[in-house]
């Protein structure tokens, strides 16, 4: 049962967010051939302030300006640029699948983030309304247009020190201000030493906290404190809190860095890439402070490294397409796998297969340790076996979800990485893994030596090793307890979902179109199983030639009985 359709074709790399940073990458790899999509939010961070500064050769250019003009020098490269927000990305074999807002459904080899941060502003009434114009967080790019003038600094956090210190040197008519619980304990707080270097550079301390931002005209003109006092200012500069706007990869789980006082960002290594091997990101949505012109060049930086990354995988899928061999055999010995895994990096992204998650939480409920050790009949926790593990996604997941865990492979490389994969994931303690084969496991759960499973999983079990397929699902079957639940996905079964549905009600039937549902998987007996569960997920792919082809898998959760 191995059918798909092509339904797309894929775009080298899809850029979130269409600023300073996404626009820079955008051109390196359009000049680098690359077939790139921008989904723009048109909110860049900089768009409440009339002029930026900083920038060579454009220094007091409108933001907008530049990304109009960013734009145009995209025209004559394959770059599209569109307007939208991207709500979700998810995994596909060898790419991602990208969802906007609008419904809209995108594929790509790899994501480049570079959406930028929101800027969370203190509540206090009457800031934002002068927010990118007398109210300013950077004297870099702002201190020039208010020097001499009288500026107030707003104390958010314990860093007004070094923000204080930073904003003299704009201006000797300088006023720090309490905004908060935060910043008025900052002030209180504040030691001896830091005082006097206050005192010597002429800046004013004020101890009651900002209340109301006060303007005439449209001009900012000062503020109001609590005790009632009205302090004159011309300009305010605050440090607000940066939200980065990556929630659409929330559900991917990437690892992230607490920045202090700015919060949470996706980890990147130095050349920008995320703990996902697809994804990778840039600018302010992962380094806050970052201007126009550092933003653009660290983009620039992330986009080569990017491209370097697909040039890689591009030259490892030429060199299996003139191997002399290039289907897998029919039954592949030990060392087929190894070198399969050993030649190549890490295949996977470390997040488990969607139908085996989905059937196992659906049919053996959220307490997925329980569900199997009650139906097999056994005390404390369950145990489950994967075999085929690779580099060990499932596995983990059966071991973060309560299952002590063994992961069944034959490549020692493979497994080093599923070991990682583990510690990292805080799993180390509840799974195991064997290179011993599914032969070598069947052999030590028969003699005593490992527990026997509650639960065995077989998914893309294609090309086996040890044995014919036949003879190892029936291996793996035979593990289980009476009771116990076997689950088998693959996309070379015979059949359809036709009498195997996947619904709560199909639970114990045993009728004859189950039988046969039992009977496309080579090396079961139908009268030893009850099936549980049965239906044709759908798993999207990347093809070599970038076409996204939509296949239909065959899965079945059996109840031994």
């Amino acid at each position: 049962m191995h059918q798909h359709t092509t339904i797309a074709t894929a775009y080298d790399v899809i850029i979130v967010g269409g600023g300073a940073a996404g626009l820079s990458a955008a051109l390196t790899l359009g000049r680098a051939r690359r077939r790139v999509l921008v989904i723009d939010s048109a909110a860049p961070r900089n768009r409440f302030a009339g002029h930026m500064h900083g920038v060579l050769g454009h220094d007091g250019l409108p933001p907008l300006d530049l990304l109009e003009a960013g734009h145009r020098e995209l025209e004559r490269y394959d770059v599209t640029v569109t307007t939208g927000t991207v709500a979700q990305v998810g995994d596909i074999v060898r790419g991602l699948k990208v969802t906007c807002a609008d419904g809209t459904v995108e594929y790509t080899r790899a994501l480049l983030l570079a959406g930028g941060v929101d800027d969370e502003l203190p509540d206090v009434p009457g800031l934002a309304e002068h927010w990118g114009d007398t109210v300013f967080q950077c004297p870099y790019c702002h201190g020039w247009e208010v020097r001499d003038r009288r500026i107030g600094v707003l104390a958010t956090s314990g860093s007004i020190a070094h923000y204080g210190m930073l904003l003299r040197q704009w201006t000797d008519r300088l006023t720090v201000l309490p905004v908060g619980e935060a910043g008025t304990a900052a002030l209180r707080d504040m030691d001896e030493d830091t005082r006097a270097r206050f005192d010597a550079r002429g800046i004013r301390l004020t101890g009651s906290p900002v209340t109301e931002v006060l303007s005439s005209g449209g001009t900012l003109t000062g503020v109001r404190t609590a005790d009632g006092s009205v302090h004159e200012l011309d300009a305010l500069a605050v440090v607000p809190v940066p939200r980065p706007r990556d929630s659409c990869v929330a559900g991917l789980g990437l690892d992230r860095t607490q920045v202090p006082g700015s919060g949470s960002f996706l980890t990147v290594d130095p050349a920008g890439r995320t703990g996902h091997p697809r994804i990778w990101a840039a600018g302010n949505v992962v380094q806050p402070w970052l201007n126009v012109p550092m933003s653009g060049g660290l983009a620039t930086m992330t986009a080569s490294a990017l491209n370097l990354a697909l040039i890689e995988e591009d030259t490892d899928a030429a060199v299996r397409a003139t191997e002399p061999h290039r289907g897998r055999p029919e039954i592949a010995d030990d060392g087929y796998w190894e070198s399969s895994y050993a030649g190549a990096r890490p295949r996977w992204s470390g997040r488990p297969n969607s139908a085996l998650v989905d059937y196992l939480t659906r049919y053996l409920g959220e307490d997925a340790t329980g569900g199997a050790a009650h139906a097999a009949g056994a005390a404390g926790a369950a145990h489950a076996a994967d075999i085929g593990c690779g580099e060990g996604a499932d596995a983990v997941w059966l071991a973060a979800h309560g299952w002590t865990t063994t992961g069944v492979e034959v490549s020692g490389t493979a497994l080093g990485r599923a070991r990682a994969l583990a510690e990292k994931a805080g799993a180390g303690d509840r799974v195991e893994f064997t290179a011993d084969g599914l032969v070598g496991y069947s052999d030590a759960v028969n003699s005593g030596t490992r527990p026997r499973p509650d639960l065995v999983t077989v998914s893309y079990l294609h090309s086996p090793s040890q044995a014919d397929r036949a003879s190892l699902l029936h291996t793996a079957g035979d593990l289980l307890a009476p009771g116990g639940h076997l689950f088998v996905l693959s996309h070379i079964l015979p059949g359809d979902d036709s009498g195997a549905p996947a619904d709560a009600g199909g639970h114990g039937s045993t009728g004859p179109d189950r039988a046969a549902a039992v009977s496309t998987v080579p090396g079961l007996a139908p009268e030893d199983w009850t099936v549980v569960a049965g239906g044709a997920p759908e798993r999207d792919e990347i093809l070599p030639d970038g076409s996204v082809a939509r296949s239909r898998d065959r899965a079945l959760l059996l109840r031994r009985r």
